[in-house]
């Protein structure tokens, strides 16, 4: 689990998805038939995780109707453990999901449904933070902002209770720099943008080098806050140090932000700094194009 996550982080989905499949396939999911009910339960949890691993990993190779198949099944897996909060632990992905694909209502609902599974499971602090965080997300891109500001209130709130509190290893990640993303997306969207441009730049603060996914996307966020703000120049320096990051990063997510960014760049064509930049972003899209392609997972059965 640590080793599949490493490599995802570092390299992006599409580099390691046939190997998570290859494991799933011939060591997970024999290892669901004949267990006895404490086996059974660990079991079923570990599949869970790995199975929504994979669902991130085809997300991240464009394959979205792959990646939702594995989101159901990692659900099923989890309502078959014993512990509520595997589940949860599933929505919270499942949400993160939905508002990634334009779906914010089903993202509000998802969230909501991980935090009443919570209420019957022991405390997990660090879950409950992702999910009020999700739930935030979801609520500032409907537009209600006091909600959106309570939830994410009630996310940093959980985070720091976490801190004196076990984390199952098979929990999500999600720590302060997480949240400081999550925070500055949300503030983005309710445009709060000195606020947004604060959280932005504390979060690529607080993320490690080695998470070249997390700072592409920090990075991406931090230079749409200065955009918003007409702050270009600054822009297209956070935008050159992000083209260095994420060259190699094989991850489709980072391609449809990197063309996102580039839209909100191009009114601002006729300085020079923007021109250069924006030739560099074709020169990098050419590149992680071809590097996509070589990627591109291929087609099996689901897990």
């Amino acid at each position: 689990m640590a080793s599949f996550r490493l490599a995802d982080r570092q390299l992006g989905g599409g580099h390691v998805y046939d190997s998570l499949l290859i494991y799933l396939r011939t060591e997970v999911t024999t290892s669901l038939i004949g267990l006895g009910s404490v086996q059974g339960a660990e079991a079923f949890r570990d599949a869970a995780v790995l199975t929504e691993m994979a669902g991130w990993m085809a997300h991240d190779s464009g394959r979205a109707d792959v990646a939702r198949g594995h989101f159901l099944s990692a659900l099923g897996f989890g309502q078959a453990a014993a512990d509520p909060s595997v589940a949860a632990n599933v929505e919270a992905g499942m949400s993160h999901l939905a508002l990634q694909e334009g779906h914010a209502d089903q993202a509000v609902d998802l969230a909501r449904s991980g935090l009443d599974r919570l209420r019957a499971a022991e405390a997990v602090p660090v879950l409950a933070a992702r999910l009020h965080a999700m739930k935030a997300r979801s609520l500032a891109r409907l537009g209600y902002a006091k909600q959106a500001q309570h939830s994410l209130d009630s996310a940093r709130e959980e985070l720091a209770a976490a801190d004196t509190a076990f984390v199952p290893n098979w929990v999500a990640p999600f720590d302060d720099a997480a949240l400081a993303s999550e925070a500055a997306s949300i503030l983005l969207d309710l445009r709060l943008l000195p606020a947004a441009t604060k959280e932005a730049n504390r979060g690529l603060e607080l993320r490690d080098a080695s998470r070249a996914r997390s700072r592409g996307l920090g990075q991406i966020t931090l230079a749409q806050t200065l955009i918003a703000q007409d702050e270009v120049e600054a822009a297209c320096t956070v935008t050159h140090d992000l083209l260095e990051t994420c060259q190699s990063v094989g991850s489709i997510r980072i391609s449809r932000e990197l063309a996102d960014l580039r839209t909100a760049l191009e009114p601002y064509a006729s300085s020079r700094p923007v021109k250069e930049i924006l030739d560099r972003m074709t020169a990098v899209a050419q590149h992680r194009k071809l590097l996509l392609a070589n990627l591109a997972v291929a087609k099996g059965p689901q897990v």
